[in-house]
């Protein structure tokens, strides 16, 4: 086993310890209840985006609709009501004064292997770094695909994360990204966390990143 492979193999093994946000298998039993979902996301997504104008984004993250929606629907996907506006200070609550936004997305209908490897740039694309240029509060971010949920135990399983701070942001062209672009940043800055777990680590795409990428960061891949 090479070098990239072990380090991959090493950052799987981290990941559930690493992981503040977005936790690798997670019982939806666990989450809030939320009362009569479908008519607060299509509120969510008929809410005036200049109403989201301000220093920090609703605690919400179903709020997010009315701006990143109709784009995410292009990609496949769609935000669910976990994550939203974070204080991450003492711990991980939810805060309507919290400086950290955390967003999940699950897929709307099928979604290959590749789909999710894309969505890692693709995503990131969308958010960064509109997210920290329309709110000046903010000072990190993060966004992980989950998979669909098990119908048998109920489980949610998170297989990427990307973790950013407003500097590292500022850094990158997300114009032009590209994942390769990605994992060497995360190797050198320690505001900036990529993160690939499961099966996903040995894609063809995500080892060809890293291969270009270089491994002359820090070990693993942003933790």
């Amino acid at each position: 086993m090479d070098l990239s492979h072990r380090t991959l193999a090493a950052t799987c093994m981290m990941a559930a310890a690493l992981l503040a946000g977005c936790s690798d298998g997670e019982a939806m039993d666990d989450q809030p209840e939320v009362a009569d979902e479908q008519p607060a996301e299509d509120a969510a997504a008929d809410r005036d985006p200049s109403e989201l104008d301000d220093d920090l984004p609703p605690a919400d993250p179903l709020a997010l609709e009315a701006l990143y929606g109709d784009e995410l629907a292009e990609l496949g996907v769609h935000l669910t009501d976990r994550g939203g506006l974070i204080d991450r200070t003492g711990g991980y609550e939810s805060s309507s004064e919290g400086t950290h936004l955390a967003l999940y997305v699950a897929p709307i209908g099928d979604r290959t292997d590749d789909e999710y490897v894309d969505g890692i740039v693709e995503l990131a694309r969308l958010f960064l770094p509109d997210v920290f240029d329309r709110w000046p509060g903010l000072e990190t971010f993060d966004v992980c695909q989950e998979l669909p949920e098990d119908e048998e135990t109920g489980y949610v399983s998170t297989v990427t994360q990307i973790d950013i701070g407003r500097s590292a942001a500022a850094d990158l062209d997300w114009d032009t990204v590209e994942l390769a672009d990605l994992v060497r940043a995360s190797e050198v800055d320690e505001t900036f966390a990529l993160r690939v777990m499961g099966d996903l680590q040995m894609h063809p795409k995500v080892i060809e990143a890293q291969r270009t990428a270089g491994n002359g960061g820090r070990d693993g891949w942003g933790s």
